[in-house]
């Protein structure tokens, strides 16, 4: 398998965190262009061997690809080969407004249109071997990651054999008890301050995420340290809080995910992963797209926090081993490889 693209990137600040956080052997960091956007991605495969599958993985707000070093080690033991996306608003692509700190997107059309192109441009070239066929490609999203991810399985189900979500945005916690429709006009007010932080928000600063392992994204002190680490150690990766812009952009990406149609018609299979000590997603919006999506299987994780894969070893491998489950059964017993696209 070869990993073709335009133009070779590089870390150059490395914090200091246990090994198993850093980059994995064999890493190949790249980047390409979406409508003058640069977009970063970085992969790992597994060494002498062919992978059962291909993990795309589409990180949530804010985050960025070095947050998941340990969990694409992971997929490596699992024999998955592991890609890794920037959107084109935070990590090391580029920024929608001169405030680099400011997360903001007038809609997720962007980054729906740079999954499309690192799936067909990059990932599904490289992703064929002679005497297996193609590799099926697997989608893994976390809360914004997963909303947009659903976004581009509603236009390209065929892209993906299976796809697995934890925390995925398909409603505000805080705004959860709104209906739809006051929801929307709401938003809609957004338009006014769109390029404006919400409520709260300021540009980076140390004080940010400092309650490591006692926060609303995980008990767990070590990984919940990932975050921070790296944005202390590399101010090129710094973002803060979103706009106006960006929610008003999330609640119509996830309106037209929630439309009961649009969840019908989504038949390839998918696993949904909810924490129980959730304070940023609608629990609730996404069980009910659970009941409504065909072919779903949904997973509670009592008492854990909104970054799953972040989590405590208790809960994080509750999602490892259903993972690797849902592989088995929707992948490895499934070996059509020759078929694919």
């Amino acid at each position: 398998m070869q990993n073709t693209a335009e133009k070779t990137v590089s870390v150059p600040n490395i914090p200091d965190i246990e090994a198993r956080f850093l980059e994995p052997k064999n890493w190949r960091w790249h980047q390409f262009k979406v409508k003058d956007q640069i977009v970063r991605y970085g992969s790992v495969f597994p060494r002498d061997k062919i992978p059962d599958a291909v993990v795309v993985c589409l990180p949530g707000l804010g985050e960025f690809a070095e947050k998941y070093f340990e969990l694409a080690r992971d997929m490596v033991k699992l024999n998955l080969a592991f890609w890794v996306i920037d959107w084109p608003m935070q990590g090391k692509s580029s920024r929608q407004l001169n405030n680099p700190h400011k997360l903001h997107a007038d809609n997720f059309d962007l980054c729906v249109e740079a999954i499309d192109r690192l799936c067909m441009d990059y990932i599904k070239p490289s992703s064929v071997h002679p005497d297996r066929g193609r590799i099926p490609m697997v989608m893994l999203g976390h809360s914004m990651g997963a909303n947009i991810g659903l976004r581009y399985l509603l236009t390209k189900p065929e892209t993906f054999m299976c796809a697995s979500f934890t925390a995925p945005l398909l409603g505000i916690k805080a705004s959860q008890f709104l209906p739809r429709p006051i929801e929307s006009a709401i938003s809609k007010l957004f338009c006014l301050f769109k390029k404006n932080y919400v409520w709260g928000g300021t540009d980076w600063n140390d004080l940010l995420r400092a309650n490591t392992g006692n926060d609303i994204h995980s008990s767990d002190p070590e990984r919940d340290n990932i975050h921070r680490a790296w944005l202390v150690s590399d101010p090129a990766l710094r973002t803060s809080a979103p706009t106006f812009g960006w929610v008003k952009a999330a609640i119509e990406s996830y309106g037209i995910i929630n439309k009961k149609n649009n969840l019908k018609q989504l038949e390839i299979p998918i696993q949904i992963f909810t924490a129980g000590d959730e304070q940023l997603v609608s629990n609730s919006a996404i069980l009910r797209a659970s009941r409504l999506l065909p072919n779903a299987e949904h997973h509670f994780i009592p008492d854990a926090k909104h970054e799953i894969l972040m989590e405590k070893d208790e809960y994080r491998n509750q999602f490892l081993g259903k993972f690797d489950k849902f592989i088995d059964e929707k992948v490895r017993q499934n070996d059509n490889r020759l078929t694919l696209f």
